[in-house]
């Protein structure tokens, strides 16, 4: 019988962890703990897929006692067996050492497939199911939305990315971190007893992984800050709302945000600094240009190193861009490690999307490298790359450290500003002779009608208060005509209003536009903990006293509807 490994996390709830400035301190205590949403998912699909083919499901946690409790919840959905690895010795443990632990759990447990989130919504790294699929040599699917069995230990899954759907076939035994879309989890009937008696515990003299938590981790956290609202609502009429777009718009004519011209210096170290292009070239820009001003302080040599044409990249401000032509993970990720131990870098770079934290985990995996994910600032000072990693859906951000070299971060496309050069830079072609373990088997890009959220200066924000088939409808041609992304809150991506990639907030994506613009959305945590970055916020709202007034620089009290016609009117939009 196929066996089933899930591997959950106890999380706080986001929205009530508080801060004392004077200790610099999270304050945990009397946060009400559950298990992560994502995890809840991958339980869920475990059960279905046992309940459909027949499978042993066992859930797996690391953490306190207390933990024990979404072992108990996960038993009584209808998993088989729970394990809680507890031990002082893990505390403090970052991703790479929790991956070595649980890692070692996949030795023990053997498992044909192993389940989890795509992330957890205390730390959003996605570094965990790469790096034990690297660790156990097993295949890997990550942000995956369905699962189809077929003959011969093979599977066919579909893969949510930033540009699309990925459909490719892979082989057990298997890593899989499963999305937002792939179900929705049962609830536990009424009266389901009890079973905390089905949970084995083992501490770290069972598990044997060697590894100790602070001892070990490859990345420090050097301090915590926390993020402070200083948006003031000014309410605003309709006339001056249309003004303030008409404005940005005449700043920013094709919505590509503000671009600075970097002349580029020769480099006076012999040390390089490198920058991963994966997915979009509005990303490698961003990326290239900081550390082309980082450069320029400190003389480094810039390589960029990527899967994108450099055709598309013209402009791109680096000294050296080396091609790779490898359209999947695995093989870029080879390439890339064996290219960082050749230059031997002072610190790589990668965008934070699905594709770039995928391939940068497994990259720490197997160069045991320190790596922090979903970073909105960097700063090279004393020889040191500091890391600004936003946690606790943002409120929180961690100033992170890695005890090792190269140091790794992802970066949160949409945050640096771009940067292009008249220099051109010299292109390297590496062509790589690994075979991908996955197969690609389609790829379905989102709608030609949705410009990526990620990246773009503007953004509309569609929320419940303009869920309407028709509103829909106008906003995607006002979007259309003032070149500008489109983006929804859960329930409307839900009701399939919206591509699953336009979903913004705590189980979407985070944005930093330079406007977006909220109509008919209320404002609650869940949406508005990914607009912490952006610059400025329009609300349309009719109720005054709607939440995501508190959120906003601008305010405007009016109807969805009518806000909606009156800016199709105002930018003559037929």
């Amino acid at each position: 019988m196929m066996k089933i490994l899930v591997l959950a996390k106890q999380v706080p709830d986001v929205n009530k962890i508080s801060f004392d400035p004077s200790t610099g301190r999270i304050i945990r205590e009397g946060v009400p703990l559950s298990i992560n949403s994502f995890d809840k998912k991958a339980v869920e699909e475990a059960i279905r897929i046992k309940e459909r083919l027949g499978a042993e499901v066992v859930v797996a946690t690391m953490g306190p006692p207390q933990a024990s409790d979404i072992l108990n919840e996960s038993l009584r959905m209808g998993a088989d067996r729970g394990i809680l690895i507890t031990d002082r010795q893990y505390g403090g443990a970052d991703t790479w050492a929790t991956s070595r632990i649980l890692s070692r759990l996949v030795e023990i447990e053997t498992p044909e497939m192993v389940l989890c989130g795509k992330y957890s919504l205390d730390g959003e790294t996605s570094q965990v199911p790469p790096q034990i699929a690297f660790f156990s040599g097993y295949s890997l699917g990550t942000s995956i939305s369905s699962i189809e069995f077929q003959q011969d230990n093979k599977l066919i899954l579909e893969k949510e990315t930033e540009g699309g759907i990925e459909k490719i076939r892979l082989s057990m035994p298997i890593v899989i971190s499963v999305s937002e879309k792939i179900n929705k989890a049962r609830k536990i009937p009424e009266g389901t007893p009890d079973m905390h008696s089905r949970i084995s515990v083992l501490d770290a003299s069972m598990v044997d992984a060697n590894i100790n938590g602070q001892r070990d981790s490859l990345t420090i956290v050097a301090g915590t800050e926390k993020i402070q609202s200083n948006r003031n609502v000014k309410f605003i009429d309709l006339d001056e709302g249309i003004r303030l777009i008409e404005d940005f718009k005449r700043q920013n004519p094709k919505n590509s945000g503000a671009k600075q011209e970097i002349s580029l210096g020769k480099p006076t170290k012999s040390k390089a600094i490198i920058g991963v292009a994966l997915d979009s070239p509005d990303s490698s820009f961003e990326i290239a240009a900081e550390l082309s001003r980082i450069s320029n302080k400190e003389g480094f040599e810039v390589l960029m190193i990527g899967n994108i044409e450099p055709r598309k990249l013209s402009g791109l401000p680096c000294h050296e861009y080396y091609y790779v032509n490898a359209r999947m993970n695995d093989v870029f990720a080879n390439e890339l490690i064996a290219f960082i131990e050749k230059i031997k870098p002072d610190f790589v770079i990668y965008p934070s999307t699905v594709n770039g934290r995928e391939v940068s985990a497994t990259v720490s995996a197997a160069l045991n490298l320190g790596l922090t994910a979903d970073c909105i600032n960097i700063k090279y000072e004393d020889g040191k790359l500091i890391q600004y990693k936003p946690a606790f859906g943002g409120g929180i951000v961690a100033r992170i450290l890695s005890k090792t070299k190269p140091e790794m971060a992802t970066v949160r496309p949409g945050i640096f500003l771009k940067g292009t050069s008249n220099q051109p830079f010299t292109v390297h072609e590496i062509k790589s002779t690994h075979e991908s373990g996955t197969e690609l088997l389609e790829y379905t890009p989102v709608s030609g009608e949705f410009k990526p959220v990620s990246g773009s200066s503007l953004v509309i924000g569609i929320g419940m208060g303009a869920r309407s088939r028709e509103a829909i409808k106008n906003v995607i041609e006002i979007g259309r005509s003032l070149d500008c992304a489109i983006a929804g809150t859960r329930p409307v991506v839900d009701m399939k209003l919206l591509p699953r990639q336009q979903q913004v907030g705590l189980t979407g994506l985070a944005i930093s536009p330079e406007l977006y613009i909220a109509i008919g959305i209320s404002g609650h945590d869940n949406h508005t903990v990914g607009l912490r970055y952006a610059k400025k916020i329009l609300a349309v709202n009719k109720d005054p006293e709607a939440p995501i007034f508190k959120s906003s620089d601008y305010g405007i009290v009016m109807d969805s509807d009518d806000f909606i016609t009156a800016l199709m009117k105002g930018f003559n939009i037929v």
